[in-house]
């Protein structure tokens, strides 16, 4: 084969190459970009509850106590491709029930690894006293990264269905772990490693509830069968977290 012969098979190469590459980061950024959702009766049923205030914002969801000022906030990061709404009815009663603010925020291309600093903006909020971040799966271990960039600023961890990539145990940041025993999606290896990089005085529960019942959507691929209702994986869900926050805000 000449030399010009084989330059135009590399720059045709090349071509194709470049044009596989364009095609597949576009399928990617449309994967990422259609996350799970939360059902519209979901969602209407919480704003109807006199007892919360919902405002939802370019994807951003806050719920509010409607009757009180907030003891304390959190700023609860999404799954990985899971929208923000898909949370506002596991994450309600921690508004109607422990007066706490909580701020769902909207994440670059659904993906908190993409955003790990979003808690930024609400922590810095001088009307809540006391702010913790936490997360869903992706975005617990996100939050946690935050929380360890800034113990200064925050009280402490809420994982659901995650664990912390990074140590914290000897910060002072306080922590709730809560995995399920029909997840099939969390690593259960990895999550065991991590473990001692949660203080050693973190709560950790186990709740029998599958992996995307730690919100309201659908679909999770390799997700297992839940042995409960969406609505008794919430209320149980709420009972755990509900009581560890009013503990650590002296409300209990």
């Amino acid at each position: 084969m000449s030399g010009d012969a084989i330059r135009r098979y590399a720059r045709r190469a090349f071509i194709w190459l470049v044009a596989v590459g364009v095609l597949v980061a576009g399928v990617g950024v449309v994967y990422v970009g259609t996350p799970h959702r939360g059902t519209d009766a979901g969602i209407a049923a919480v704003e109807a509850d006199p007892s919360v205030t919902v405002t939802e914002q370019d994807g951003t969801y806050t719920l509010e106590p409607a009757a009180r000022e907030s003891t304390a906030g959190l700023v609860f990061y999404p799954g990985a491709r899971v929208h923000p709404d898909a949370y506002v009815g596991s994450l309600a009663p921690l508004a109607s029930d422990a007066n706490v603010t909580v701020v769902i925020p909207k994440l670059r291309l659904n993906l908190a690894v993409l955003d790990q600093g979003a808690a930024t903006p609400y922590v810095s909020d001088s009307a809540v006293e006391s702010w913790y971040v936490g997360g869903h799966s992706l975005g617990g271990a996100m939050a946690c990264r935050y929380a360890a960039r800034n113990p200064e600023t925050v009280e402490g961890v809420v994982l659901y269905a995650s664990y912390c990539d990074r140590d914290i145990s000897g910060t002072g940041l306080t922590a709730l772990s809560v995995t399920c025993s029909a997840d099939t999606v969390l690593n259960g290896d990895t999550y065991g490693e991590n473990r001692d990089n949660l203080p050693a005085d973190a709560t950790v529960r186990e709740l029998p509830l599958n992996h995307t019942q730690f919100g309201s959507y659908r679909g999770q691929r390799g997700d297992g069968p839940s042995p409960v209702s969406y609505a008794t994986a919430h209320k149980r869900l709420a009972n755990v977290t509900v009581a560890w926050v009013r503990t650590q805000n002296g409300t209990a």
